[in-house]
């Protein structure tokens, strides 16, 4: 018997996206919660580690975002067929999270003149250094046409098509980054994560 998936979450992409990537991109029904930022108080203290999102499998409860997504990636063959290969897709997609780790502060942040410098230094300084490493990193697999590692999908991927919507909503200049930009149409035009694109809610973040 198929074991039961139910994923808790806030109403937004944010750390709980790219598990979802995952399951459209393994084709497996699960189920979804959605929560609202006042509906967050009330189940707080019942979390492994009073944060979001969690991965409840079968009635185990598993929470920090990277540890439910790798473990969502070796689930369903998406964590790289070696552990050399396992290695490059963590790093990658690490490297990746930095894209909108340093971006949600600057979205929740409320002094404007704050904001304003956060934003200045993601623009021009953050997100183009992340970006670059990721460009070569891709560009020495395949020279880049094909995924971030071996020859087939995984989450480093996913996690890439989800990182690489910070720079591009926040106006970062992606010229420089070609090879980026090109993975970032094959991935979303992928019929199975184009049809979740396609139904995903619009939300804030």
């Amino acid at each position: 018997m198929a074991p039961k998936y139910t994923l808790t979450y806030f109403n937004g992409r944010g750390r709980g996206e790219i598990a979802r990537l995952i399951f459209a991109a393994a084709g497996v029904n699960y189920v979804e919660k959605r929560l609202e930022f006042s509906e967050w108080p009330a189940i707080k203290q019942s979390t492994p580690w009073k944060s979001l999102p969690i991965l409840e499998v079968d009635g185990v409860v598993l929470g920090q975002s990277l540890a439910l997504t790798r473990f969502l990636a070796r689930e369903f063959g998406l964590q790289g067929k070696t552990n050399v290969e396992q290695a490059l897709v963590e790093s990658a997609a690490e490297a990746s999270i930095d894209l909108y780790g340093d971006y949600f502060p600057i979205l929740f942040e409320n002094d404007e003149k704050k904001k304003t410098e956060m934003t200045e230094k993601y623009v021009n300084q953050t997100a183009p250094a992340v970006l670059k490493n990721l460009e070569e990193f891709l560009s020495s697999n395949k020279n880049g046409d094909g995924f971030f590692v071996g020859q087939s999908l995984t989450w480093a991927d996913l996690s890439m098509l989800y990182a690489v919507d910070q720079p591009v909503s926040m106006k970062v200049e992606m010229s420089g980054f070609p090879k980026i930009m090109a993975h970032r149409k094959r991935i979303e035009n992928l019929p199975k994560i184009a049809e979740y694109l396609k139904k995903r809610p619009n939300t804030p973040f």
